[in-house]
C-alpha cells in the first residue's frame, strides 16, 4: 500500500513537473512570434507610409465620352501640393464630335490661398482644346452651383496649383454634359430646323471668326406641344448703329416669324425670352458690316429632360450617335492607354490591404500561432 503512493506521488510530481515545462516552452513560442510580428507589422506600417509618400504621377487626361466627371486630386480629401513641377498643372481636355457644345456644372470649391504669400491655387476653364480661350476662372471657395457654357466640341479644364502647402482645403468636382450646337445658318429664306431638348445656336463664324456679309438666316426652335422654350443671350456683338429701326445687322426673335416680337442691334444683350407656346422662330440679317456675332442657349421646359444624350438621341430627329461610358469620362479607346491621376483613390478597404508587406506580415502571424499550438 505504501508502495503504491509512493509511485503515484512521483508520478504526480512528474506530471506537474512536465506541464510547467510544456506550458513554458509555449509561453517562450508566443514571445518570438510576437516579436516577430511586431517587427513585420512595423516594417510593413513603415514601407506603405513610404510608398503613400512617393511623388504623385501627373494628372489630367482627355475625356472623349459625352457625360464625365473630372476631380482635384484626392477629392473629397484635401488635394497634395505638387510636388515637383510637372504637377503643378493638371490639365483635361473634353474633345467630341463636331457639331456639339459642352456644359459643365461646377456644385462647389474650395482652393487653397495664402493672401500674404501671393500664392493660389486656381481652377480655370477654357473653350478650345489648347488652353487659351479662357472662359472663367476660380479661386477661393464657393458652395453655389455654377453652369459654364462652352459653345464648341472642345473644352479644356485646367488645374494650377502654385500654393507650397495645403491644409483643409479639398479642391473641386465638376460634371460636364454634351449638348447640340449648330452654327449652321438657314440661308435664302431657309428655315434650319432645331428639335434638341437643350443647346446652342451661334452665328456663323462665332466665337473664331465675324460673320459674313449679307446673311439671311432663319431657326425654328420647336419642341413638344406641352412645352414651352426658353432662350437666353449668352453673347451678342452686332455691327454700331445708333437706332435698330436703320440697323443692318440685327436678330429677331418671336413666337412667329410673321410678327416678331423683339428686334436687337449693336452689343446690347437682349433680355431672356419665353415663348408662349412650343415654337420659338429666331431671324439673322447682315448687311456690309462684320463683328463678332451671337450665342444663345435654349432650353425646353414642362418636363424632365433626357436623363442620357447618348441614349435618348441629342436630338429628337436623330442627330446624335456615339457610345456612353457612363460618368467616369472615360472612352473605351482610352482605357487601356492612360495615366492614372492621383485624384483616383481606392474605393475600398479591400485595395488598400495590396500591399505585399501586410499581406507577409498577417501570413507570419498566422503560422506563428499554428506553432505555438503545435
Amino acid at each position: 500500500m505504501r508502495g503504491r503512493k509512493l509511485v503515484f506521488s512521483m508520478y504526480h510530481e512528474a506530471s506537474e513537473q512536465n506541464g510547467y515545462g510544456m506550458k513554458g516552452a509555449m509561453d517562450v513560442k508566443l514571445v518570438i512570434c510576437t516579436v516577430i510580428f511586431a517587427y513585420c507589422l512595423a516594417h510593413g506600417f513603415a514601407r506603405c507610409s513610404k510608398y503613400g509618400q512617393r511623388s504623385p504621377k501627373a494628372c489630367g487626361r482627355t475625356l472623349t465620352a459625352y457625360r464625365g466627371e473630372v476631380k482635384s486630386p484626392g477629392y473629397p480629401h484635401a488635394y497634395p501640393p505638387a510636388v515637383r513641377d510637372v504637377d503643378r498643372v493638371c490639365t483635361w481636355i473634353i474633345a467630341v464630335p463636331e457639331g456639339r457644345g459642352v456644359k459643365i456644372t461646377l456644385p462647389r470649391y474650395n482652393l487653397n490661398y495664402d493672401s500674404k504669400e501671393d500664392q493660389y491655387d486656381e481652377l480655370q476653364i477654357f473653350s478650345d482644346g489648347a488652353c487659351n480661350d479662357k472662359v472663367s476662372s476660380y479661386i477661393g471657395n464657393d458652395t453655389e452651383t455654377t453652369v459654364i457654357n462652352v459653345p464648341t466640341n472642345m473644352a479644356c479644364v485646367r488645374f494650377v496649383r502654385r500654393a507650397s502647402e495645403n491644409i483643409g482645403h479639398n479642391g473641386f468636382t465638376l460634371s460636364y454634359e454634351v449638348i447640340s450646337a449648330t452654327g449652321e445658318c438657314g440661308a435664302n429664306q431657309t428655315v434650319l430646323l432645331v428639335t434638341s431638348d437643350e443647346g446652342y445656336i451661334y452665328s456663323p463664324g462665332y466665337p473664331s471668326s465675324s460673320y459674313p456679309q449679307g446673311l439671311d438666316c432663319t431657326w425654328l426652335i420647336q419642341t413638344d406641344p406641352e412645352q414651352i422654350i426658353t432662350v437666353t443671350f449668352l453673347d451678342f456683338q452686332l455691327s454700331y448703329t445708333t437706332s435698330c429701326d436703320y440697323a443692318t445687322d440685327f436678330v429677331q426673335i418671336g413666337n412667329n416669324n410673321d410678327t416678331y416680337d423683339f428686334k436687337y442691334c449693336a452689343s446690347n444683350k437682349p433680355e431672356r425670352f419665353e415663348s408662349s407656346g412650343n415654337q420659338v422662330w429666331l431671324s439673322f440679317q447682315t448687311g456690309r458690316w462684320t463683328n463678332k456675332g451671337f450665342w444663345l442657349k435654349y432650353q425646353t421646359l414642362g418636363r424632365p429632360l433626357a436623363a442620357d444624350p447618348m441614349n435618348s438621341g441629342l436630338s429628337r430627329s436623330g442627330g446624335a450617335a456615339g457610345t456612353d461610358n457612363g460618368l467616369t469620362g472615360e472612352a473605351p479607346s482610352d482605357a487601356g492607354k492612360r495615366t492614372s491621376s492621383t485624384g483616383e483613390q481606392p474605393k475600398s478597404r479591400a485595395s488598400k490591404l495590396q500591399s505585399p508587406f501586410l499581406a507577409l506580415s498577417l501570413m507570419l502571424f498566422t503560422l506563428c500561432f499554428q506553432y505555438v499550438y503545435l
